[in-house]
């Protein structure tokens, strides 16, 4: 038997070396996503303005990059910056351990890491989408996509239960230093990755020519740039759900146990999803991908209107399955569309367009929710959500784009 047809895209063995590192790291991150908050609860008291404070000092600070990421990722190899990053995440993680374990850990300590790493952080997507269709061949492009996304899904909810177990076990420290190991290992990994020098690097240019060249073609990729639009919008409303989810939750449906079965009904569709897009290879794949994001924000409405569980379960479980594909398929589509030479850029932002509205849909959920009431911001999330989505089915270009037929390796 073929062991290249049977291991895929895993056959090859840059891609192996980048998914093994993905793998691993992520792993780690599921493990410090649960310790972290609760390190900041116990040090702060149980205040939830401090945990938002150190989460949105990340998340700020990989946004405020992204840009700058995505010129230095088209100008660098890109997995050469995926290696600085993992080391850097490495050493931020091992110290934030450190200071838990020793008991000399403070909420401006943590803030102050915090941004250390979002400021790595804002580089992943930009470097790791520029680097995929370099270390595996053109016709397991999806499939190479479907795997990482696949290997996230999964580790999306098996992780934090571990995580969850360190945490209560009390040591927190501990579980983030897990995570430290885990980016060390996934740099040694991809410091392994031999990829041929790009034939379309040229002499750099200055910052801001570059930057404005990744606008440029950004704009030129219309389905890019008008799809991000109405994703974004979305992605602004669907954070009602993280806010306001788990209090309708706890009010109707039985309280955080129900809802971490919501949860993983939702991850559980993503891992059938992923492999669902293994092997699905759809004629009009942006069109897939586009229609499989409409079932996404479909539980924020029907919370809203408290019915069975049976069908939120359904619900969620559906949306799960369908984000799966949206994504595996969007990158593919993205790495088949935008040149190498600017892939990095148009990537950052993308990225920018995408999520730098959600840490403002957070912050407003609550005080919008206080003024006008739980259930008519939920019906408002959801039908923003929905109307958005289908608003990118709409356009034309979403329909016409048809699969690239890659000549077989």
């Amino acid at each position: 038997m073929n062991l290249g047809g049977r291991l895929g895209a895993l056959a090859e063995r840059n891609f192996r070396l980048v998914f093994s590192s993905t793998t691993i790291s992520a792993i780690g991150d599921g493990v410090a996503a649960i310790a972290l908050v609760f390190a900041v609860l116990h040090i702060a008291h149980n205040s939830p303005t401090a945990v938002g404070v150190v989460l949105a000092c990340r998340q700020v600070a990989a946004a405020a990059i992204a840009l700058a990421a995505g010129v230095l990722a088209d100008r660098l190899p890109r997995h050469v910056v995926l290696v600085a990053v993992a080391a850097v995440q490495a050493v931020v993680q091992a110290i934030v351990g450190a200071l838990l374990v020793t008991g000399h850990a403070t909420v401006a300590l943590l803030a102050g890491l915090s941004v250390v790493y979002g400021l790595a952080d804002g580089f992943v997507i930009p470097a790791q989408n520029g680097l995929i269709p370099a270390v595996v061949s053109a016709v397991r492009l999806q499939q190479a996509n479907a795997l990482i996304g696949l290997s996230r899904s999964i580790l999306g909810f098996a992780a934090p239960v571990f995580g969850g177990i360190l945490v209560a076990a009390g040591s927190p420290g501990g579980a983030i230093l897990i995570d430290a190991a885990s980016f060390a290992v996934a740099a040694v990994l991809l410091a392994r990755v031999h990829v041929q020098p790009r034939a379309d690097v040229v002499e750099p240019e200055p910052f801001l020519r570059e930057l404005r060249e990744g606008w440029s073609e950004f704009r030129r990729q219309r389905w890019i740039f008008n799809t991000i639009v109405f994703f974004g919008i979305g992605n602004f409303a669907g954070q009602a759900w993280g806010v306001l989810a788990p209090l309708v939750m706890e009010e109707h449906y039985g309280g955080a146990s129900t809802y971490g079965v919501v949860l993983g009904l939702f991850g559980a569709g993503m891992v059938v999803g992923g492999l669902i897009v293994l092997r699905w290879r759809p004629a009009r794949p942006l069109l897939v991908s586009c229609l499989s994001a409409l079932p996404f924000g479909l539980g924020t409405w029907m919370i809203a209107f408290l019915v069975p569980l049976p069908v939120l379960l359904a619900a969620q479980f559906a949306a799960g399955v369908g984000l799966a594909i949206h994504l595996a398929l969007w990158f593919t589509v993205f790495q088949q569309q935008v040149p190498e030479s600017a892939r990095s850029r148009v990537s950052s932002y993308d990225a920018l367009g995408s999520f730098v509205l959600i840490p403002l849909g957070t912050a407003a959920a609550g005080p919008i929710a206080a003024a006008i009431g739980i259930k008519e911001t939920l019906i408002a999330a959801g039908v923003i959500t929905v109307v958005t989505n289908l608003l990118v089915v709409v356009q034309p270009v979403v329909w016409t784009m048809r699969r690239l037929e890659p000549a077989p390796a």
